[in-house]
């Protein structure tokens, strides 16, 4: 149920679609603030909340959108991220939508720099930025280094994703063109669909910091791990079969791709345990390293990451340098 009432002779240039499901309300708080602080102000702020469970959530969304008019909010049954973000793909009425993560915050001239660029270069169909990482409580961590260009972006796609899902701004029309977001993907969405969109329009990141990104201690699980490394492995075979020049052929490829094997469960294990000090968890990410040694005492790259810890819980100026 939508919030208010569109008015259907006000089609704004951006749409920003932002899928909730009962994030903190300090960060919702932050994110959407910083999208109504936009010095450009031609967007509808399309909020969908995914079935959120909590009373203080709707409350503040309702809140929200009583406020300001450019904010819509549609309160769903809960679906999932990559159904959310699919009808919020329908639903806008925005030549460009700007993606927006519920517990991250945007630069006030990050929709004006991505929408004069797109406008700029029509050939351009999908437009990220930098970002800027940080803990869950806000403090930095270090800038995100990302392609730039088209051929860089290409062969970046090879090895993982090279765009912030919650900074991009891609056209609208192109996005529901291509299929939008594939439905067999319950995580790691953004991968294949950005991959496809930039093969069918062109792609960019912006070389400006006007995204920041914010670990938190529970946005990844071991399993949840595991499920975004199928995807990856997924996304990287039909991606192989669109160069080949042969059919999609999704429910095969997410055959090949296999069911969890022990090697891929640690590998799982220990991106949750690198995610949980990110984030700066540091005794949540301290028990996860150490379940890890205990199932594999000789597994080098455990004890390498669990004295990394060490390191980077002590000793700030250090951070950024255990992970380049």
């Amino acid at each position: 149920m939508e919030s208010y009432m569109v008015n259907a002779k006000s089609v704004p240039a951006v749409s920003v679609v932002m899928p909730v499901y009962d994030p903190p309300l300090q960060m919702l708080a932050a994110a959407i603030e910083s999208i109504l602080l936009q010095t450009f102000g031609d967007f509808e702020l399309l909020i969908l909340d995914d079935g959120s469970r909590d009373p203080q959530t709707h409350f503040y969304l309702d809140l929200s959108a009583t406020r300001d008019p450019r904010v819509r909010v549609l309160h769903e049954p809960h679906r999932g991220l990559t159904p959310t973000l699919n009808r919020g793909l329908q639903l806008a009425r925005g030549e460009f939508i700007a993606r927006h993560d519920a517990d991250d915050w945007s630069e006030p001239e990050r929709f004006s720099r991505q929408a004069g660029y797109l406008r700029e270069h029509p050939e351009v169909a999908l437009a990220g930025t930098e970002t800027e990482l940080h803990r869950a409580d806000g403090r930095p961590l270090w800038r995100m280094r990302l392609p730039h260009s088209q051929p860089e972006i290409l062969q970046a796609f090879q090895t993982g994703n090279p765009f912030v899902h919650g900074s991009t701004m891609y056209r609208r029309d192109l996005a529901l063109a291509i299929g939008g977001y594939r439905d067999e993907f319950p995580c790691s969405q953004d991968y294949d669909f950005f991959w496809r969109l930039t093969e069918a329009g062109g792609a960019v990141n912006l070389d400006e910091v006007l995204y920041h990104y914010r670990y938190t201690g529970g946005a990844v699980s071991a399993q949840r791990a595991a499920d975004q490394a199928r995807v990856e492995r997924v996304s990287r075979s039909l991606a192989g079969a669109r160069r080949r020049g042969e059919i999609e052929d999704i429910p095969a490829a997410l055959r090949a791709a296999g069911d969890e094997t022990p090697s891929r469960a640690f590998e799982a294990t220990l991106k949750q345990a690198d995610h949980l000090m990110l984030a700066g968890d540091f005794s949540g990410a301290r028990r996860a390293y150490l379940r890890l040694l205990r199932s594999h005492p000789a597994s080098g790259l455990a004890w390498a990451k669990t004295c990394r810890l060490a390191v980077f819980a002590t000793i700030p100026k250090a951070r950024a340098a255990t992970f380049r």
